[in-house]
């Protein structure tokens, strides 16, 4: 599960970036998505694995 939501963190963290250069329509809320991404992948950072 935590690998799944790595990866999908990671996906929406490079949207936004790839919504700003293929100039696609509301790509302003792309970069809103992109920075959900980034938050996440920032929690999970800081949040120890249970063993």
């Amino acid at each position: 599960m935590r690998k799944l939501l790595l990866i999908l963190a990671i996906c929406l963290f490079l949207i936004g970036p790839a919504a700003k250069v293929l100039h696609w329509p509301n790509e302003d809320k792309y970069m809103i998505a992109s920075f959900a991404g980034l938050i996440l992948i920032t929690v999970m950072a800081f949040v120890k694995k249970k063993d």
